[in-house]
């Protein structure tokens, strides 16, 4: 991993949210959200949790990655690099290079949780993902 720290807090963060991180909404406007399951690392994600950057791809391009890669995600939400600091996470540039069945991403990064306990995660996560929900799914 690179250890490139992102600087620009307008930058947005782009995160796949998996089928099973979406709930029903309340809201017409937003039928499913995410869960904020969805903003806080797994126990596997070694307490970084995986974004690609908006100055490099758009929503789109991010969506399409990750499917091609064999992943699963039902939407994209985003969250500024100012946004994840204001909860004392710290973003990294992590440009992931091609495998035999990965595509390379040039925009992956990481938010990085590990300052945080798992009850300060998901604490966090849940205030990161009303973030993420204000500012409205980003694709598809």
């Amino acid at each position: 991993m690179t250890d490139s720290a992102l600087t620009n807090d307008d930058e947005i963060l782009y995160r796949q949210i998996h089928p099973t991180f979406m709930m029903e909404g309340q809201l017409s406007s937003q039928p499913f959200m995410p869960t904020s399951q969805a903003f806080a690392p797994t126990p596997k994600d070694e307490n970084k949790l995986s974004v690609d950057r908006s100055t490099i791809t758009s929503a789109a391009e991010s969506f399409e990655l990750f499917k091609s890669n064999g992943h699963s995600s039902a939407a994209v939400y985003g969250v500024t690099v100012g946004e994840f600091g204001t909860h004392d996470i710290s973003c990294v540039a992590d440009p992931l290079e091609a495998t035999n069945n990965q595509e390379a991403n040039p925009a992956h990064a990481v938010a990085d949780y590990s300052k945080h306990g798992p009850t300060q995660q998901k604490n966090k996560a849940k205030r990161l993902k009303q973030t993420a929900i204000a500012r409205g799914k980003l694709h598809p």
